[in-house]
């Protein structure tokens, strides 16, 4: 009995059972059944049909080479040389390895000078991703600059020096009251180094300190010198003329054919006489008289020289060329300095603070060369310099006297000299007479 009722629910479950197992099946075939396509449905019970071949799929054409990595440039970055600074420490500051900096100071001659860099002066660096140095540049100014390029474990170094271009410049000035040729200079633009220049040219004729008035003129025809249009400093000066009330004086620029440039008179005699007037600019504290009253002892003392009161320390430079025939020290005179100049001509030098280093007698000096400098030892009521001027052993008054010419341009010489400067002479002049011109026509 038990066996047959077992035997019956194994083979013929009971109607509820079947009908929960059939709801299973339909819901399982729904689910195999929606993830398949419509012909996928539709062809299920028949025999697939055979799909053409898939097309073959295009050729590969081969990619073109990528090109080769771009090397640093060397303007990756600038760094400017600040006060202080020393290769070492902008290299430092940048993150470089000391053997970068190694390499390069040891790259030969252009290596050493990076030891002088100054501030203002610029470096452009470029390295690689590690951070390696390939590439240094250093310019000290606008024209040159030193490349430091890395060839393996070394820097190779090469100069460049540009050539600027010159500009030919004409400028002009009249002297106001309470100015000088370096305030009017000023007004103009020009730099205190090209007032002095300019005052150098004509200073064996011209005492700037104590002879320029009101309403001289000067008239001056120089280059500028240029990079890619920036002015960066004044060239020659190639013609100039400054004219006082009683005269006008011109300098011309002529290279001789030593390549040695001076500077003459139209006529061909030279600037640069065997004296200058004065050995220093000073204010005159007491002229040339013979007649003076001594300011220490109160009484009639001839004053044969020119007294120039300036600070103590300022430097004293010899009038001429000559050898030094005394350097000593007196009550009066204090320390002293005697030059002479030639058989007819000798110069002093008074009241000392000291004399420039290894002066001796015995020695030679040039025309401008320090031989001591301003005090106020021997007899002297404060810091100030006495100086004197004798001829043939006869005291002259060093304002007055007629100061020897030096050689002027020999005759081999003056045709070339002329053809030379004959040119800027009158480029001078057309530029003085268009000035004046365009004054006179804009006056009101």
């Amino acid at each position: 009995m038990k066996t047959r009722e077992v035997r019956r629910i194994v083979v013929a479950p009971p109607k509820k059972h079947a009908i929960v197992v059939a709801a299973v099946c339909t819901i399982l075939l729904s689910v195999a059944l929606a993830g398949r396509s419509p012909n996928q449905t539709a062809n299920a019970a028949s025999v697939p049909a055979v799909e053409p071949a898939s097309p073959a799929p295009p050729a590969v054409t081969a990619a073109p080479p990528s090109p080769p990595p771009t090397l640093p440039t060397p303007s990756d970055f600038t760094a400017p040389v600040k006060s202080g600074d020393n290769l070492a420490k902008i290299f430092d500051r940048h993150g470089f390895h000391p053997r970068d900096l190694h390499l390069v100071v040891h790259s030969g001659p252009h290596g050493r000078r990076l030891a002088s860099i100054m501030p203002g002066h610029e470096f452009d660096f470029a390295a690689d991703d590690e951070g390696n140095l390939q590439h240094l540049t250093y310019r000290p100014d606008r024209l040159q600059s030193l490349e430091f390029r890395r060839i393996g474990d070394r820097f190779e170094a090469t100069e460049t020096v540009r050539q600027p271009d010159h500009e030919r410049v004409y400028r002009a000035g009249r002297i106001q009251a309470d100015q000088s040729l370096f305030t009017t200079c000023m007004d103009l633009g020009l730099s205190d180094a090209f007032a002095i220049r300019l005052a150098e040219l004509f200073q064996w004729d011209i005492d700037f300190v104590h002879d320029v008035r009101p309403g001289n003129e000067f008239h001056v025809l120089y280059e500028e010198r240029r990079v890619d249009g920036e002015f960066i400093g004044y060239g020659e000066i190639l013609v100039a003329e400054f004219v006082t009330r009683r005269r006008s004086h011109r300098a011309v620029r002529y290279v001789g054919v030593d390549g040695v440039a001076s500077y003459y008179a139209p006529e061909g005699s030279t600037m640069r006489k065997r004296f200058v007037r004065t050995p220093l600019d000073a204010r005159v504290s007491s002229p040339f008289n013979l007649n003076r009253v001594h300011p220490l002892w109160k009484r009639v003392m001839p004053h044969r020289g020119i007294d120039y009161a300036a600070p103590t320390g300022t430097p004293v430079k010899a009038t001429g060329d000559g050898k030094v025939v005394t350097r000593s020290r007196t009550g009066p005179n204090g320390n002293y300095v005697v030059i002479q100049h030639g058989e007819r001509y000798q110069t002093k030098y008074l009241h000392l603070a000291r004399f420039a280093r290894n002066l001796k007698e015995g020695q030679s000096v040039a025309q401008g060369q320090v031989i001591g400098f301003v005090g106020a030892t021997g007899w002297a009521t404060g810091p100030h310099l006495h100086y004197e001027f004798l001829v043939d052993g006869v005291h002259k008054n060093p304002s007055t006297v007629g100061l020897p010419e030096a050689e002027p341009i020999p005759d081999a010489l003056r045709e070339d000299f002329l053809a030379t400067t004959t040119p800027l002479l009158d480029d001078l002049q057309a530029r003085k007479d268009s000035d004046q011109i365009a004054f006179q026509t804009t006056r009101p």
